[in-house]
């Protein structure tokens, strides 16, 4: 059997990908590749193993990134989208990017944590009314 040009091995890494972004073991993929493609019968368990390592090494670079530049593109995304929504009346939309942008950028309330209610306070006295309750039943039942 011939070796795969590079355009053919970009085919079949593309195809396998999502079968093992799915975590499907060897053999499932083997039985996709067999029933869903021509080259599929041809291949030896090996090069298909070859093939789901190059494919989570593909993965494992495409989840690499600069978040500054992500965050920025995404900053500059939702902002063109609230001026898109604005100019055509969609208010819709503009809330939800608006809100999607807020939270981008934490600016949402912090929400209250402070209830007030001092907690090992409350949980020591409960503890103690507990045990109140346990002498009482117990000096009851003598």
């Amino acid at each position: 059997m011939a070796r795969a040009t590079k355009a053919e091995l970009e085919q079949r890494l593309a195809e396998i990908s999502p079968l093992v972004a799915d975590c499907m073991k060897i053999r499932e993929i083997r039985a996709w590749v067999n029933a869903k493609t021509s080259w599929g019968p041809q291949l030896c368990d090996s090069t298909l193993k070859y093939y789901a390592r190059r494919a989570r090494a593909l993965m494992k670079e495409s989840a690499d990134f600069d978040y500054a530049e992500e965050f920025g593109l995404t900053k500059c995304r939702l902002e063109r989208i609230v001026a898109r929504a604005s100019a055509k009346g969609d208010l819709r939309t503009e809330l939800a990017a608006t809100r999607q942008l807020k939270e981008l950028l934490s600016l949402a309330a912090p929400k209250r944590e402070d209830s007030g209610i001092d907690a090992e306070a409350a949980s020591a006295q409960l503890v103690a009314e507990v045990a109140q309750d346990i002498a009482d039943h117990e000096d009851t039942d003598s």
